[in-house]
């Protein structure tokens, strides 16, 4: 280090990170050259904005004006997509084949058996 550096001079009494600019994680390549001692004056001129942006009109001004006359209509008819012989089949299908996996469970436990006892024999 050398103390008569100005650049290190600038930098004193900030740690590392904050010397550093922004960058998109996992590349060396800065997106953008703000530094970090700039992130609260671009915060706070993106905070007034917004507000500014929030005072020209409420959402609730816009939920008003929406027709939602027809919603349960609607809510219901997707809770009845699926017709009901096709939730039966798939119901079925569901419990062969947690009939089947026993099966076949059942089937590796013999297979095992079966190995020892050949293991035995010979």
């Amino acid at each position: 280090e050398d103390p008569m550096d100005p650049a290190q001079k600038q930098g004193k009494g900030r740690s590392h990170s904050q010397r550093d600019e922004l960058q998109r994680p996992g590349t060396s390549i800065p997106t953008e050259s703000i530094q970090a001692d700039d992130v609260l004056r671009i915060l706070r001129e993106f905070l007034r904005d917004f507000d500014k942006l929030r005072s020209e009109g409420s959402p609730r001004e816009i939920q008003d004006v929406r027709d939602n006359s027809k919603d349960r209509e609607y809510w219901e008819s997707l809770a009845h997509v699926i017709p009901e012989r096709t939730l039966k089949l798939w119901d079925a299908l569901g419990a062969a084949l947690l009939e089947y996996h026993k099966v076949l469970s059942r089937r590796s436990e013999l297979f095992s058996e079966v190995t020892t006892l050949q293991r035995q024999n010979s």
